[in-house]
């Protein structure tokens, strides 16, 4: 319960703070409509009792008093609505931007690949509209309590036995809650099929997969494996659905037989002469004000339970954001330059939920100032180490030492930024031209020539050239005036974003050329290397993974990856001497080009 009102009092803290006056608002003119219902029952009741006493001056007043009520709630609607709709605009921008931080900002990566927490972050991305609506779902309910304690006093006042009609009310928010329960229990246990389904349903439309759905003839498989999944889905929310539409009947034929039961005790009593023609006027408008109000408060208690739900979600994401954040208490300064490099010592790493480490005892020694080649066969590691160095995960066991200082003491967002990466898994930036290069440097994105000098560096000058306005050119056919490019065009324009940042401590080039041709790779590493040895005043250390050994023979230091430890390390001409596995692989690769 603590939890949950905490969970709730984050949610509505972001609504007040995204529209405080239409929340207020929202709130008040709720409670005002709430009792225009009972005022205008008490004002009819009034109404009928003077007629039969022929009382005109009493006839009028209670005309009056209902004409009041009509206008305040006839002006009260119209900004109660337009306070709903501000506070859902505005608190979804305000969610919105919140979820991209939590989700897109957390340091690391391990959370994308632990299944509980993709699934949370699913059903909170399936349902995000919910985190705005805890305003309008909590003046929902109040104005269904407002309404039910009004007319509660009310019908105590025609007799006491009158109360068991709201006090009904009661089981009809306990069958609300039940079918509730119901429904995000199947939500939460079909998370991960629902992702399966929505995954396999971008396979069989989206365009990446199109070509190979076509020549080998997948286009049946995955759809009928959409079917299962989705049949998987439906199956398990539908049996929910069912069992909380049973509760509902069960309330409904419960809440009939309350309603006819009041109608005849008021029928009672007027023939017994202990109530007015106005009380059982009042009593029959208040039965049904009732009904309504229950099948109303339910209807918003069911949407408060789904916000409160959504609010628990909300507040675990942000606990693991803050509990993934690893800034030590006083984190040591990230160098100027680097004078004695990086150093890795015993490094033990294994990804989450699974058994194999990655890396099992690393030792390698990254000079300053060195261009680097890492080598090995796929699943050797060297992506791995290359996310270790970039603080993505901190090693199980083992230190990463930056000219002595622990890299768990650095300051992850600090050394960041003194970092530049180009990754073979590189984001298409569907922004102009101009921003696709320059994000890496946020306070150079509008300096064309640091931009263009980055493109330059990364033989993508000719690319930009081709684009119709140039750096001013939307890039991604699906926006207006945009241009589609193909994968090596797009590669090189991750490379130069990768080039854009001026004094990097590290530089990482994970099988950035992957879509070009070796010859280009090879031209494009001779500069890398070239400038790394010549024009940087940082030690950079400038790391480069390839498959092509004709490219990676220029490095200074060539490092041989097996099985998550180093093989062999040395110069090209140390390691052709040696005879060892690169000499081996070195040989196959260049026979292969003859």
């Amino acid at each position: 319960m603590r939890e949950s009102l905490r969970a709730y009092g984050v949610l509505m803290a972001l609504s007040f703070r995204a529209a405080p006056w239409h929340a207020t608002g929202q709130l008040i003119t709720g409670v005002l409509m709430a009792l225009a219902m009972p005022v205008g029952a008490y004002g009819a009741k009034l109404l009928v009792d003077a007629a039969v006493a022929g009382d005109l001056p009493g006839g009028m007043l209670a005309a009056a008093l209902l004409s009041v009520t009509v206008a305040v709630t006839l002006i009260v609607v119209f900004y109660y609505v337009d306070c709903v709709f501000g506070v859902m605009e505005r608190a979804h921008g305000l969610a919105s931007v919140r979820l991209m931080r939590l989700m897109g900002g957390t340091d690391g990566l391990a959370h994308h690949e632990r299944t509980d927490y993709l699934d949370r972050a699913h059903l909170i991305r399936e349902r995000r509209h919910d985190l705005a609506s805890t305003v309008n779902a909590t003046a929902g309910v109040v104005r269904s309590l407002v309404t039910l304690l009004a007319t509660a006093g009310l019908l105590a006042m025609v007799h006491p036995v009158l109360l068991a009609l709201p006090v009904f009310a009661v089981l009809s928010f306990w069958f609300g809650k039940r079918g509730k329960d119901l429904e995000v229990a199947a939500e939460e246990t079909t998370a991960e099929t629902e992702r399966l389904r929505r995954h396999l349903f971008d396979v069989g439309t989206a365009a990446p997969a199109g070509k190979e759905l076509r020549v080998f003839g997948l286009a049946g498989t995955v759809g009928g494996r959409h079917r299962a999944a989705a049949g998987t889905v439906l199956a398990g929310r539908n049996r929910a659905t069912w069992r909380a539409a049973g509760l509902q009947s069960a309330d409904g034929l419960i809440s009939g037989a309350v309603y006819a039961a009041a109608i005849a005790v008021v029928l009672v009593l007027a023939i017994d002469g202990e109530a007015t023609p106005g009380d059982v006027i009042l009593v029959i408008a208040l039965a049904a004000q009732v009904s309504n109000a229950v099948f109303t408060g339910v209807a918003y208690a069911t949407s408060f339970l789904r916000v409160l739900t959504m609010a628990r979600r909300f507040v675990w994401l942000e606990r693991y954001a803050r509990e993934a954040t690893r800034t030590p208490a006083a984190p040591a300064p990230v160098p100027d330059r680097l004078r004695e490099g990086v150093v890795l010592d015993g490094v033990r790493f294994t990804y989450p939920d699974s058994a194999r480490p990655v890396l099992d005892g690393l030792s390698l020694r990254l000079p300053a100032g060195a261009v680097v080649a890492l080598v090995g066969e796929n699943g050797a590691g060297k992506t791995t180490l290359i996310k270790l160095l970039c603080d993505f995960y901190p090693p199980d066991r083992g230190r990463i030492l930056v000219d002595g200082v622990d890299l768990a003491e650095l300051d992850p967002r600090q050394w960041r930024t003194r970092v530049s990466a180009a990754f073979q898994d590189f984001a298409q930036l569907e922004f102009a031209a101009r921003e696709t290069v320059g994000v890496a440097d946020l306070s150079r994105v509008d300096d064309d020539a640091a931009v263009a000098a980055a493109v330059a560096r990364a033989g993508a000058t000719s690319v930009v050239d081709d684009l119709p306005r140039g750096l001013d050119t939307p890039l991604g056919a699906r926006w207006e005036g945009g241009v589609e490019l193909s994968g090596g065009q797009w590669q090189k324009l991750a490379l130069a974003r990768g080039l854009m940042r001026e004094d990097p401590l590290l530089v990482v080039f994970d099988e950035p050329t992957a879509a070009l041709d070796a010859q280009t790779e090879h031209a494009l590493f001779e500069r890398f290397a070239e400038a790394a040895r010549t024009g940087s005043a940082h030690g950079t250390v400038t790391l480069l993974v390839s498959h092509r050994f004709s490219t990676v023979r220029m490095a200074d230091l060539i490092v041989v990856m097996e099985h998550g430890r180093v093989r062999e390390s040395g110069s090209h001409a140390e390691l052709m001497a040696a005879e060892g596995l690169y000499a081996e692989l070195y040989r196959l690769q260049s026979e292969a080009y003859r």
